[in-house]
């Protein structure tokens, strides 16, 4: 199809060694080699992720990664969200499909840990509405683009970490059919996908279209040995399975403090204080742990020559993804107050009591989202060379939620007064919360109710780039090229909670409505000049600069400016650097997210206190009433979690060196490695809830300023642990904390990334080596102006975007080796991440360290025929176990970083004609 030997070249050099992206202009694809000068000039143009000029070459000064489809499916994953997570360059938290607590269903992305706000999502270097993974269909992927360097410059907010870019099938000829089948080694979490893409070419232009559905099975907790129940430290270097205090025959405290933490035995009767290793209530067995999902998606692009100079374009895609998450069911969070009167009252007192409402069968959140993408365009070339391109691109998202068994507080306290319940004739009974199985359907029908929020979003994009050659004043090297260009965009937002959430019917359900909406306009230049060429001891070096201008509608505008340097002192070496300012506005997500109820995990302080040498942290947990051995029934903190509209910018200095050595003595032979630097001030973030509750329970006399992130029991709706304890709710556990979105301090992170990779014939067929890896010197947060760095690098803690612990492992590799022979090919591929220790654990816990992992993957294909290819292999074969650690959100184990399902055997079908 690509008639120019340079670019032919520079397309082979891309997909062997992964080192730079390509992604040719629809002009260029279209025109034939015999036409005009000019026109054979735009042709040999190409673009790379991170400029937009157009280069006749793939080298550049920032460091990118290409894998094409082929990478893609030997890699046997059946989702991009799997492909990509699996990436070194990424770590941290996101969202995914092992996320149950706390999803949305959605498959994000964090480059460098720094969080999925700051890595931008593109397709075909344009923006989406909704940075799900979920929507881009793995079918109609040409290849993923991964840009580790920051491009504000380039693309304006967002772009700090970097960037990842789904370059989509173009100018594609024919038909292809996919199916595959997945099925892990307990024989469940089936995955099928099946995806038809067709197109066909004319003198003057192109349509493809595909359509691709994915269908994933849930995996239960209760279905491996290492989650089927929480395991809580005993003590003694041991575990147990326990499991909440909010149980299901109720554990309760009278108001006057007469009993604390009782139950009424399931099998005597009797009185007696809550064990949780007998009667805590198992969530994990009625949770999911990897949540089930169902996309159904349909893209088409089309181009057309309108004269021999313009080609007219179009893109459109619409996707379908219905996703839940389970949980175990509602309980009486809230502090379920009990009358004397309440003729099942054991005790004859007041009390509140923590019911499990497991005969409701669990709490299920549900989404409906549908994501649509437009794009229209014209695209060319002048009579001088100089390329151009003006477009219109229109995304939308709208996400219909239903949650179901969500509970209405005030009417689980008519079902426990006698009083109220008499007043209100829907009131069908008297409830006996004190033991399992009694709330009947008809009470579960009076004081239940489904939560219906929708979400909606809206990004439109206007575009128009230039980009040529200053042809007459180049210097000697060179002519200089050159890009500009306009963008103009609107970012629109809405959240319109349930109409019960509204008047507050429904307990720990954000109520309010919350709406936004900014645009920005901004500017750009880019240069690249080549300074010298052609002299003993430098084949070449160039300089780049770019610059952007950026006026939002709600921020004072704000100018970036990124530099780049590349140096060839001799042919097959490139050395590298790039420096760059960053600049990120708060997302629209960021600003007008509603704030609601989250229940994270801690770290409880106060644990077993009269063990502990800190004086500042014994006397609290003393002035608090806390018995010396005082336990907590659950790690977990009510929470508020959400937006903020008063967020500011964040900035950024980034800073990258390398080289790239492709040496002459070693055929097919490329080995890169990159120091990259960035550093985040006035960082978003969410100060997590261990941070919070240590750093305020061992200054002295709870100055520390983090106690005013602390807001207490009764924020939350929930009766306070005592008079002495008001920050903390009947359980013990420390509630009502303030993790919401805050411009915190600084982050800065800094490490290495290396690659090589080496391709040989060996005996009758092609072997292909390839190594990818990162290593995390630092990652540092400071949580507050003036507070001491916190270092993350080697260690697993609360991610401060995510606010789930992750595993900031020091080095994470990838290798690959991959033999193709004839009709038959073998695949293997080791994912290594090093251990992490835990960032805030306790000489007494029993595992306070994650373990290293390495998983095996192996596949084999055997093509048929000319149109047939049968692919089989099997993910992390060995079957590697998670570790436990003591200090987990969820699983116990540190779920957004290990594989959970254990090994996953899968078959593929592959047609193309």
């Amino acid at each position: 199809m690509y008639t120019n030997s340079k670019v032919a070249k520079s397309i082979r050099l891309a997909l062997m060694f992964g080192g730079a992206s390509l992604a040719l202009s629809g002009t260029a694809a279209a025109q034939d080699t015999s036409e005009d000068e000019a026109g054979a000039e735009a042709q040999e143009r190409i673009s790379v992720t991170g400029s937009r000029i157009k280069r006749t070459d793939l080298e550049t000064a920032s460091p990118i990664s290409v894998f094409t489809a082929a990478d893609l499916e030997a890699s046997g994953y059946a989702t991009l969200e799997k492909f990509v997570h699996s990436l070194p360059s990424v770590n941290g938290a996101a969202q995914g499909s092992n996320v149950n607590n706390g999803s949305n269903g959605s498959a994000t992305v964090s480059l460098r840990g720094l969080g999925s706000g700051r890595t931008l999502l593109l397709v075909n270097g344009r923006r989406t509405a909704f940075s799900d993974m979920n929507s881009i269909p793995m079918a109609y992927v040409e290849r993923v683009e991964v840009l580790r360097d920051g491009a504000s410059t380039a693309y304006g907010s967002d772009a700090i970490a970097g960037v990842i870019n789904f370059i989509t099938k173009r100018d594609f000829e024919g038909a292809e059919f996919v199916a595959q089948y997945d099925l892990t080694g307990e024989g469940d979490g089936e995955t099928t996908r099946i995806a038809a893409t067709v197109g066909t070419s004319s003198d003057r232009g192109n349509v493809v279209l595909s359509l691709e559905y994915t269908n994933r099975n849930e995996i239960w907790q209760g279905d491996r040995d290492f989650s089927e129940c929480p395991l809580f430290d005993d003590g003694k270097g041991g575990v147990y399975c326990g499991g909440s205090g909010t149980t299901a025959m109720g554990t309760w405290t009278t108001v006057s403090n007469s009993y604390k933490g009782y139950v009424v035995d399931p099998t005597t009767g009797e009185l007696r204080a809550f064990n949780n290793a007998t009667d805590g209530f198992n969530y994990a067995a009625v949770s999911y742990m990897v949540t089930p999902m169902e996309v159904f998606s349909i893209n088409g692009a089309a181009t057309y020559e309108l004269t021999p100079s313009t080609t007219a374009f179009i893109e459109g895609g619409f996707t379908n993804r219905q996703s839940d998450q389970l949980m175990g069911a509602e309980g009486t969070f809230w502090g379920q107050f009990v009358p004397a009167t309440n003729p099942y009252n054991p005790v004859g007192e007041d009390l509140y009591i923590n019911r499990r409402l497991e005969e409701s069968g669990g709490r299920a959140f549900t989404q409906d989202m549908n994501d649509y993408r437009m794009v229209a365009g014209f695209e060319g070339y002048l009579d001088n060379g100089w390329t151009w391109d003006v477009s219109y691109n229109y995304t939308r998202f709208v996400d219909t939620r239903v949650d179901y068994g969500r509970a209405n507080a005030n009417r689980f306290l008519n079902l426990t007064d006698p009083d109220l319940c008499a007043d209100d004739a829907a009131c069908p009974g008297v409830w006996n919360p004190f033991a399992q199985g009694t709330l009947t359907q008809a009470m579960m029908d009076y004081a239940f109710l489904p939560n219906s929020p929708v979400v909606r979003g809206q990004t439109k994009q206007f575009l128009a780039n230039i980009s040529g050659d200053l042809m007459g004043i180049g210097l000697p090297a060179g002519d200089i090229a050159w890009a500009a260009g306009v963008e103009k965009r609107w970012e629109d937002y809405l959240y319109q909670p349930d109409g019960a959430a509204l008047i507050g019917e429904i307990y720990s359900v954000a109520g309010e409505k919350t709406e936004g909406q900014y645009d920005v306009t901004e500017a750009y230049l880019e240069l690249d000049v080549p300074l010298l060429a052609d002299m003993p001891g430098v084949e070449d070096l160039s300089l780049s600069a770019a610059v952007r201008s950026s006026n939002y509608s709600f921020l004072d505008s704000t100018t970036n400016t990124k530099f780049g340097l590349e140096y060839k002192p001799f042919e097959g070496l490139l050395v590298r650097a790039t420096r760059a300012d960053g600049f990120r506005a708060p997302g629209i997500g960021e600003l007008f997210s509603p704030q609601q109820e989250s229940n994270l995990a801690y770290n409880e302080p106060c644990n077993d206190w009269g063990t502990k040498t800190n004086q500042a942290l014994r006397d609290n947990c003393a002035s608090e009433g806390l018995p010396q051995d005082f336990e907590l029934a659950s790690n977990q903190s009510a929470s508020l979690v959400g937006g903020n509209p008063n967020l500011e910018p964040e900035e950024s200095e980034s800073l990258t060196v390398g080289f790239v050595y492709t040496p002459e003595f070693i055929e097919n032979f490329s080995l890169a490695v990159d120091y990259f630097d960035i550093k985040i001030d006035n960082g978003v973030g969410s100060i997590d809830t261990n941070t919070i509750v240590n750093g305020c329970y061992t200054s002295v006399d709870f100055s520390s300023p983090l106690c005013d992130l602390i807001l207490g029991a009764a924020e939350m709706g929930r009766p306070a642990y005592s008079s002495n304890a008001p920050n903390r709710d009947i359980l013990g556990a420390v509630s009502g904390i303030v993790a919401s979105l805050a411009n915190l301090s600084t982050f800065e992170t800094s490490g290495y990334d290396f690659d090589a990779n080496w391709s040989t014939d060996l005996a009758s067929g092609l072997l292909k080596l390839r190594l990818d890896g990162t290593y995390l010197k630092d990652y540092s947060f400071v949580s507050s102006p003036g507070a001491e760095p916190t270092q993350y690098a080697g260690f697993y803690a609360a991610d401060q975007w995510e606010s789930s612990i992750a595993a900031f492992s020091k080095v994470r590799a990838n290798f690959t080796a991959t033999y193709d022979m004839d009709n038959v090919s073998v695949s293997w591929a080791a994912r290594y991440m090093q251990g992490t220790d835990d960032l805030s654990g306790e000489p007494t816990y029993t595992s306070t360290y994650a373990g290293s992992a390495v998983y095996h993957d192996l596949q084999a294909s055997y093509v048929l025929n000319e149109t047939t290819t049968i692919s089989g292999g099997i993910r992390n074969m060995f079957d590697r176990q998670p570790p436990y650690t003591t200090n987990n959100q969820d699983m116990n184990t540190i779920a957004t970083s290990y594989d959970l399902a254990g090994a996953y055997w899968y078959v593929r079908l592959g047609m193309k004609f």
